[in-house]
């Protein structure tokens, strides 16, 4: 782990694309803003945590858990709006 100090206004820059910029410092609370290309996900720790666990819950779902058939699509209009 690389661990760096620095100051609100200073920039970290992660290969060619993110820049990660610390916006303000308060007490125990770092801001950062982070500029990365439109494809790139960013979480927080805590939240991709919760991603994860709800992807690795839903993939050992047990097959009777899921419903036997899926629901049925909406009725379709006629032409005449009824």
């Amino acid at each position: 782990m690389l661990i760096l100090t620095r100051r609100p206004g200073e920039r970290v820059v992660i290969g060619d694309e993110i820049i990660v910029t610390v916006m303000g410092v308060s007490g125990h609370t770092v801001r950062l803003g982070i500029a990365a290309p439109q494809g790139v996900q960013i979480y927080r720790e805590e939240i991709w945590l919760a991603v994860k666990e709800e992807n690795r819950a839903a993939a050992s779902a047990a097959a009777d858990a899921l419903p036997a058939t899926p629901p049925a699509p909406p009725a379709e209009k006629d032409d005449e709006g009824s």
